[in-house]
């Protein structure tokens, strides 16, 4: 396992799925760009309900894909969100953009292995 990944959970999803591995992992990490996309937007506009959706959304790829320090700071920011707790949402996502980077990296490489 990695400090961002559990990279044995991703295996997993190969048997669970019945699917390519790496087809499974790029979609979730589209999606997952996407929402967070959307999350940062969100924020910025001051819309804490678009936020909490888009950080949900994301949160369930994170929590298939054992993407833990993104998925906990992912659940900060929706419970903040659901609280309309705005310095609790930026606190959180500060430290989404902190693990999102090599999060992101390190599913990028296991949809592209070498």
């Amino acid at each position: 396992m990695s400090a961002y990944c559990d990279l044995e959970r991703i295996r997993q999803l190969q048997d669970v799925m019945e699917s390519d591995t790496e087809a499974i992992v790029a979609s979730m990490l589209a999606d997952m760009s996407d929402a967070i996309g959307q999350v940062e937007d969100a924020m910025a506009a001051g819309d804490l309900d678009r936020a909490t959706r888009a950080a949900h959304r994301c949160r369930n790829d994170a929590m298939m894909l054992g993407a833990r320090p993104l998925l906990q700071a992912l659940t900060d920011l929706e419970a903040a969100g659901r609280d309309a707790d705005e310095a609790r949402a930026a606190a959180a996502l500060e430290r989404v953009r902190t693990v999102w980077l090599p999060t992101r990296e390190e599913l990028s490489r296991s949809a592209n292995p070498p």
